[in-house]
């Protein structure tokens, strides 16, 4: 069989040919990979004003102590926002970002609405007094990771922490319902305070943030569950406290727990490298449940905590002038 030995010849070189250059190939990427600098890692900063326009309303409804007889609910309604805040975002290149925004203002306008209804309060009462020095204060503090990223878009997941401070003001007191007992023969003037509400508001954040650019246009999108949400506030009816009888001893305490949401859309447009202006909406609502604490604070009269239910939302439009900074190196690297 002579011609087998030609053919196993043949396959030999062929085989120890193809070894050869795939070593050779693997030698050369071996060569590129072992001598191929990494880059060092970077970020960039942006850095915004921004002023927000909007409306918000807060709302408590107030139980007896078993939360079964609605015993009052309080409308702050119509409350115009004007408020400014400070925004900022760092972006580590290896995906890693941190972003947060503080601001504060005022609110303009708005009505309170204190509504007494049967059976405890016969015949239902409902008084309308109007809004005077009320303000909102507001932080929020974020860190994430860029689960997608590419050369013009961006998808991450964060988590963080909000605040939020409400204290509104209500002056005057007028019956719009059927008692002639609360604020009715005798209403009171817009120069009587009646009622101040303090609420500070905690919220635990998650949620993601997404943004893709389309030559010098840039859309984005926040949105935040808010699982765990803590209020502490205090409700001071100034015209109870050194009256007799219902001799108050000061401001009411008020907690509670619930969660919440906020949604933020924006657009924003580079008028040079470092400079981008924008514009942009957000939603913000915050429910909990707990209690008013009366115990130790009616004077003469044993009083026991009621169950008690808070909501407030915010929503708005939103105007942002931003200056982008780097990319510069990370501090200590090579």
């Amino acid at each position: 069989m002579p011609t087998k030995k030609p053919l196993l010849s043949l396959c030999a070189r062929l085989a120890i040919a193809l070894a050869a250059s795939l070593v050779s190939v693997a030698a050369g990427r071996a060569a590129d990979w072992s001598y191929r600098p990494e880059q060092a890692p970077t970020y960039t900063g942006e850095f915004g004003l921004r002023f927000w326009y909007g409306s918000a309303t807060t709302a408590k409804n107030l139980y007896d102590d078993t939360g079964a007889i609605l015993v009052s609910r309080l409308t702050y309604a119509d409350l115009s926002i004007f408020a400014a805040e400070l925004y900022g975002r760092f972006d580590y290149d290896r995906g890693w970002f941190a972003k947060g925004y503080a601001g504060g203002g005022g609110y303009r306008k708005g009505t309170l609405k204190d509504e007494d209804p049967p059976p405890v309060t016969v015949p239902y009462s409902a008084t309308l007094s109007v809004q005077q020095n009320s303000s909102p204060f507001y932080g929020s503090a974020d860190v994430g990771y860029n689960v997608l990223r590419g050369g013009d878009f961006r998808v991450g997941v964060f988590a963080g922490f909000h605040y939020m401070n409400e204290t509104v003001s209500a002056y005057g007191c007028t019956q719009i319902a059927f008692h002639p007992g609360i604020c009715g023969a005798f209403p009171l003037p817009n120069q009587v305070k009646v009622i101040t509400q303090e609420n500070n508001w905690y919220s635990l954040r998650i949620g993601f943030d997404a943004s893709a650019e389309i030559d010098r246009w840039k859309l984005s999108v926040d949105a935040a569950l808010l699982p765990y949400v803590w209020l502490s506030g205090v409700d001071t009816h100034w015209l109870r406290i050194g009256y007799v009888p219902g001799n108050f001893t000061g401001g009411i305490p008020e907690d509670g727990h619930g969660w919440g949401f906020q949604l933020e859309g924006f657009v924003s447009y580079r008028v040079t490298e470092a400079v981008s202006l924008g514009a942009g909406l957000r939603y913000w609502q915050m429910q909990t449940r707990g209690f008013t604490h009366f115990e130790n604070h009616v004077i003469g009269f044993t009083a026991v905590p009621q169950v008690l239910e808070w909501k407030t939302q915010n929503y708005g439009g939103f105007l942002q002038a931003s200056v982008k900074f780097g990319p510069y190196a990370v501090f200590g690297s090579n």
